[in-house]
């Protein structure tokens, strides 16, 4: 459930981008810019975000990133500039950052050796289930209520499923 949260809060920008950058102005470049962000936080925090999991643990490590992608996320709905949409991307990527490290240590601590592999499968699993049911409820957010809305409704997801998590 949660890795299919991470993928759709991927995917929301794909969705939303045309409405976006006809809204706002930006051209096919601006856009890559505001996609690569997010890789280039997310990579450049992958090593920190290990770190922070080892130091902290999973529960702890992935309420935190979760609650954080995801309202970031809520406030990327809130963007009108390239600076400022830039910067939430950045920081959604660095947020993002601990979660698939975090799934391989739920995999190795809470399942014995020979579940491994399929406790990996269902949550690999969960990218692309998530994708296929969820990315045609984003298009009805966006049809019905416009751009912003699929950051508000993803983010917020997101941040009810932290709690969720923590508990």
């Amino acid at each position: 459930f949660l890795t299919a949260i991470n993928y759709l809060d991927r995917t929301n920008m794909a969705v939303a981008a045309p409405s976006m950058s006809s809204e706002l102005g930006f051209d096919a470049a601006t856009m890559g810019l505001l996609f690569s962000a997010f890789a280039w936080s997310y990579g450049l925090m992958q090593i920190p975000g290990g770190w922070f999991l080892e130091h902290f643990g999973s529960r702890i490590a992935y309420t935190i990133s979760l609650f954080l992608w995801s309202a970031f996320t809520v406030i990327m709905g809130l963007g009108r500039s390239f600076v400022s949409l830039f910067g939430i991307r950045l920081a959604i990527g660095a947020a993002e950052a601990p979660a698939f490290p975090t799934n391989s240590r739920v995999v190795a601590a809470w399942f014995p050796n020979h579940e491994r592999a399929t406790a990996t499968s269902i949550y690999t699993a969960g990218e692309f289930i998530g994708l296929a049911f969820l990315t045609p409820v984003l298009f009805l957010i966006l049809e019905r209520y416009g751009w912003q809305f699929i950051f508000y409704s993803t983010g917020i997801i997101g941040i009810v499923a932290s709690v969720f998590w923590y508990i």
